[in-house]
């Protein structure tokens, strides 16, 4: 499902993002040049922590009552949205977004190909603070960033 809702977070610096692949939320992206319509930066999925520049939550606007949400990427060539994430920054993620096996209480890191989260060795960029239900969305994790 992929789904992220930005529960407390800074939200003072936005970019919009373009890709060249399809992209879920939860995405951590590389930024790279200004495309050439000068407003959105040229994303990446990130390799690693380090690269990690932002982290991909779209709204997706549909007015058909029969969407799947669960469904729903940033295509390729189209423009996403992704917050640069600073320490304090709380959001809730589907489980989906978090490797198997992590638990409250668990460090993260970034995910495998940049997607979502993993547990990490050390500190990580964040950590698995709550669970809850979120109706629609199912059962997510609570994550504040470091």
């Amino acid at each position: 499902m992929a789904e992220v809702i930005l529960d407390k977070i800074a939200g003072t610096h936005i970019e919009q993002v373009v890709a060249t692949e399809d992209l879920k939320n939860g995405q951590w992206l590389t930024l790279g040049l200004l495309d050439t319509d000068g407003e959105r930066r040229l994303a990446t999925k990130a390799a690693k922590e380090e690269e990690a520049d932002v982290f991909l939550a779209t709204e997706f606007v549909k007015y058909d009552p029969n969407a799947d949400q669960s469904k729903f990427e940033t295509k390729a060539g189209t423009t996403g949205r992704a917050y640069h994430m600073v320490s304090g920054d709380v959001v809730s993620v589907t489980k989906d977004l978090v490797a198997k096996g992590a638990k409250k209480g668990d460090s993260l890191t970034i995910g495998e190909n940049g997607l979502g989260f993993k547990k990490a060795e050390g500190r990580g960029i964040a950590q698995i603070i709550g669970e809850e239900n979120m109706g629609y969305f199912g059962d997510m994790f609570v994550i504040a960033i470091r």
